[in-house]
């Protein structure tokens, strides 16, 4: 998956999870901040990111990532694609 192609479906996971609204979730949205988002919330976003990319987050991990930008990255570079 490109970054545009995991940005895209974060989003949509935000969205219809969490409903945030679409124009909301921008790369620099911080997850707590701007979008609201607490810890149990994290670990249900984490979810999903793992059964939809057959990744594993650690709890480290999903500590660290604090933007939509951060979630995107770590998923691209974590899936493979060369331009992350």
């Amino acid at each position: 998956m490109s970054p545009d192609e995991v940005f895209r479906r974060v989003r949509q996971i935000l969205v219809s999870e969490f409903e945030i609204l679409e124009e909301q979730v921008t790369p620099t949205a911080h997850l707590g901040r701007d979008l609201d988002l607490d810890s149990i919330d994290a670990v249900t976003l984490a979810a999903v990111l793992e059964e939809e990319t057959g990744l594993t987050l650690t709890e480290e991990e999903l500590k660290s990532m604090r933007t939509v930008a951060h979630i995107t990255d770590f998923v691209s570079t974590r899936l493979g694609d060369p331009s992350a």
